[in-house]
């Protein structure tokens, strides 16, 4: 399976989701694209830095994380992720269960093709919280 969506300005790459018991993607993450705080009632994350530089935002703060950093998340903890370098950085994603996270994800992609723009925090906020992820 090799799916590809937009997801609010960054590709990402669905290798998996729905024919296992885990989403996995390809997430190219261009210069300057953020990812804020936020948490997943129902799946557990795991962001793996294949190439480039991710600062990665958690409980704790901020730590910057090179390639073959492998970051866990489970369900409930704050996370979030912000390119700060010049560079798009390679990660992929995987999240398990990961079915909510599969459908936030093209659900994502679907209002952005319908709208035409790029969504505003307010819808970003209201598609996210139908899929158990809050922000904050």
């Amino acid at each position: 399976m090799n799916e590809t969506l937009d997801v609010l300005g960054a590709p990402m790459i669905v290798k998996s989701a729905g024919d296992v018991a885990m989403f996995l993607a390809d997430h190219p993450v261009p210069p300057g694209y953020f990812v804020p705080p936020h948490r997943h009632d129902g799946d557990d994350e795991l962001l793996f830095v294949v190439d480039g530089e991710l600062t990665l935002i958690g409980e704790a703060g901020e730590a910057k994380a090179g390639p073959g950093t492998a970051a866990t998340f489970v369900r409930g903890s704050l996370h979030g992720f912000r390119n700060d370098t010049d560079r798009t950085v390679r990660l992929v994603v995987a999240a398990t269960p990961g079915v909510q996270a599969a459908e936030m994800f093209r659900h994502f992609d679907r209002a952005g093709r319908e709208t035409g723009r790029p969504l505003e925090p307010g819808e970003i906020v209201a598609i996210a919280g139908q899929y158990g992820v809050s922000f904050g």
